[in-house]
């Protein structure tokens, strides 16, 4: 019988520590397959009354040397009351501290723009669930600031015409047509656009 006893002591103490060896959990991914690659927003100058609608991918997530997170990726920004086709094309770049949810972004774009400014950066912070993100951008040159706000968005999520929040829409208009495209994709359950 004293055998038995030792067995089952063995067991129970090993069985625990087995089961929780094997079971995942969403803690063992790194950080950089935790950030959010879709990105979606407003952006608005201080002292603007018009907001412009941000979205960015991350096409690329990586751990730098020394622990920060750099992502990078194409986005397209236009003010509420323009068509999306009148967008602005960028690339965006950022730089994650993990430890702190720091994020830095630098936006570029190919060719320069005398009504688009890439001189300075949004700094600011990701939520700790790391969906959502405000930044504040400072232009370097003359010091002018805006504020950021963006939200993550399911990776599939078509951000190719923008995602307008249904707030910019007059009363009583339609659904934008990225809003619809970007619903039709999005599960039903537990999701809402705000």
């Amino acid at each position: 019988m004293r055998p038995a006893r030792a067995l089952s002591a063995l067991l129970l103490i090993a069985l625990p520590a087995l089961a929780a060896a094997e079971a995942p959990t969403t803690d063992e991914r790194s950080f950089a397959e935790r950030v959010p690659r879709a990105w979606c927003g407003v952006f608005r100058w201080d002292g603007d009354a018009r907001e412009q609608h941000v979205t960015i991918r991350f096409e690329r997530v990586a751990a730098r040397p020394g622990g920060e997170i750099e992502a990078e990726g194409p986005g397209l920004v236009r003010y509420e009351d323009e068509p999306p086709e009148r967008g602005v094309r960028f690339r965006m770049r950022a730089a994650i501290d993990p430890a702190t949810l720091r994020i830095e972004m630098f936006e570029s774009i190919g060719a320069p723009r005398s009504d688009y400014v890439t001189d300075g950066s949004h700094l600011g912070a990701l939520a700790p669930d790391l969906q959502s993100l405000s930044a504040v951008w400072t232009t370097r040159a003359t010091g002018r600031q805006g504020a950021l706000r963006l939200a993550a968005r399911p990776e599939q999520a078509d951000l190719a015409h923008a995602c307008a929040p249904p707030a910019s829409r007059a009363p009583g208009s339609p659904l934008h047509n990225s809003l619809i495209r970007f619903a039709a994709l999005t599960p039903a359950a537990g999701f809402a656009i705000n």
